[in-house]
């Protein structure tokens, strides 16, 4: 019988041997993210942000996988983020998209142009009930619940960046349960813990001045190569490396500019002062529902301490963070 192991950081070793599974995740869509940073340029000036998109699909799958999903489900899980741009969410800057679901427009009709469609068919899937994200409720839930998505992406890049142990991951993990299709936390403490690592996610990484300035600034580059007509937006949908290249021979001065301040010497300070540029980043909170007796109630009404968490978050995406940036040796630079 065909299997494949899968040991992962966050959920542990699991064996996977269901073939409708093993093709999908075999697939060259779902293999092409493995070549795509989940945190888009960051990791070019960031140490700790060289987590791919693959990694994140598969923690998915085996999310939904552990709190007993059906293998569609889990299907769905996969392939959810096949249409993801090179440099992830860097497509969502170059085209204002504020809300960054650039990839989200475009996954029903890149999933019928990719080799999807021949796996699905050859197990018998409907394309259109895998396709319809109403359908799975654990993989993805609009804001503020809990969702497989949210979740991995937390937990994955704690740990990525030491920031969490795999033990603790574990201990949040075990409080995690589902009622009436919805992921809920079973204890009070645990779902505390886990909105203040989400918030920590979203402010101490995805709203760090250098991660916000690569990936601005990268943006500017694809901007002017596509203004110039040196590159498509189909070319987007190629992987990293190969952005990077087409972005290289174009020849262009102010895009090879752009590319040159990537570099690990890179230091970016916040400075509502002397402001280079302003740094974007979508809101993202969390108000998990938390089991209480035989009902679900939302943290906020047990522990109304994380509505200042959600104002902080929501007003840094709303005014942006001012940048001040130089090339230059810094120890802030090295840490993640």
């Amino acid at each position: 019988m065909r299997r494949e192991v899968i040991d992962d950081p966050v959920y542990g070793e699991h064996v996977i041997h269901e073939p409708l599974l093993l093709d999908l995740l075999s697939s060259a869509a779902v293999q092409r993210l493995g070549h795509i940073h989940q945190a888009g340029a960051s990791y070019l000036v960031r140490p700790g942000r060289d987590l791919y998109r693959l990694a994140h699909a598969t923690g998915v799958m085996l999310l939904i996988r552990r709190l007993g999903g059906s293998l569609e489900e889990q299907a769905a899980g996969l392939i959810h983020d096949v249409s993801h741009t090179a440099f992830s969410h860097v497509a969502d800057q170059v085209f204002d998209n504020r809300d960054e679901t650039y990839h989200e427009h475009l996954f029903t009709d890149w999933v019928r142009e990719s080799d999807i469609p021949a796996v699905l068919d050859h197990h018998q899937v409907d394309m259109d009930e895998l396709l319809d994200a109403d359908r799975w409720p654990l993989l993805e839930q609009p804001q503020p619940d809990l969702c497989a998505d949210r979740v991995d992406y937390t937990l994955r890049d704690l740990v990525h960046v030491g920031w969490l142990t795999p033990d603790r991951v574990r201990r949040f993990l075990s409080t995690l349960t589902v009622r009436q299709g919805q992921m809920v936390v079973t204890e009070v403490n645990e779902a505390v813990w886990f909105t203040r690592q989400y918030h920590r996610e979203v402010t101490e990484l995805f709203m760090d001045p250098r991660e916000l300035y690569a990936n601005t600034r990268l943006a500017d580059a694809v901007r002017i190569a596509l203004d110039h007509g040196l590159v498509t937006a189909a070319d987007l949908l190629r992987t990293d490396d190969e952005l990077l290249t087409l972005l290289r021979g174009t020849g262009r001065a102010d895009v090879n500019e752009v590319l040159d301040e990537f570099t690990p010497a890179l230091w970016v300070d916040i400075d509502p002062v002397n402001v280079h540029l302003r740094g974007y980043s979508k809101a993202r909170v969390i108000d998990p529902l938390v089991l209480v007796g035989d009902r679900t109630v939302r943290l906020s009404t047990l522990e109304p301490s994380i509505v200042a968490l959600h104002d902080e978050v929501r007003r840094k995406a709303r005014e942006g963070i001012p940048l001040r940036v130089a090339v230059t040796a810094s120890p802030a630079a090295a840490q993640p």
